[in-house]
């Protein structure tokens, strides 16, 4: 069982202390750069994982860009050090979330299930979860699917989901119930 004060990274192959990543943050926050390098190769692989589930692979690249480069001007304002990684998400989530609205593929996701259902999933031997499962939370809309991804994948309790996607825990768990329904609809044969 994974200890509560560190994050596996599975694509990394390490497990980071939050200590750890508590001191990076302060080193970048004093300017230095390996540091910061450090500190983006730790949550690279997880976060490019969210955002793919939330975007697609096409454009998950340049979200990451993106997110990179808005850690890097604002990590100086973060104020609690181990809050970095779930400081991460939420940025992430918000400029994946712009993306979405800006291309007006909000209401295309939402509202076409044949699209997101055509979206391709990863299946490699590492892959934490069951195909099946990730194609179905393809299929719910974005709001839900970022608190599925965030609260089964990345084993984000409700409160921590919440935060990173800056909405109340009863919404975080609304969202999540809207979610599972719908895939529950899947799994026994109904449309969403």
């Amino acid at each position: 069982m994974m200890k509560r004060n560190s994050a596996v990274h599975p694509e990394m192959g390490s497990v980071i202390d939050r200590e750890e990543e508590a001191v990076l943050v302060m080193r970048t926050q004093c300017g230095d750069l390996a540091a910061f390098e450090h500190l983006l190769r730790g949550v690279h692989g997880p976060v490019r994982k969210y955002v793919v589930k939330l975007v697609g692979e096409s454009e998950a690249d340049d979200i990451l860009q993106e997110v990179a480069l808005k850690i890097h001007q604002q990590i100086r304002h973060l104020r609690e050090p181990r809050a970095f990684t779930a400081w991460t998400y939420r940025i992430a989530t918000r400029i994946a979330f712009v993306y979405l609205r800006k291309a007006k593929r909000w209401r295309e996701l939402e509202s076409d299930p044949e699209l997101i259902r055509s979206m391709a999933v990863a299946n490699s031997v590492e892959e934490e979860f069951d195909a099946d499962f990730l194609r179905m939370v393809d299929r719910t809309p974005p709001a839900s699917r970022a608190v599925l991804l965030l609260h089964y994948q990345q084993h984000l309790s409700l409160e921590e989901t919440a935060a990173i996607l800056d909405i109340p825990v009863g919404t975080a768990k609304s969202r999540l119930s809207y979610g599972v329904a719908t895939i529950r609809k899947l799994v026994l044969g109904g449309k969403p």
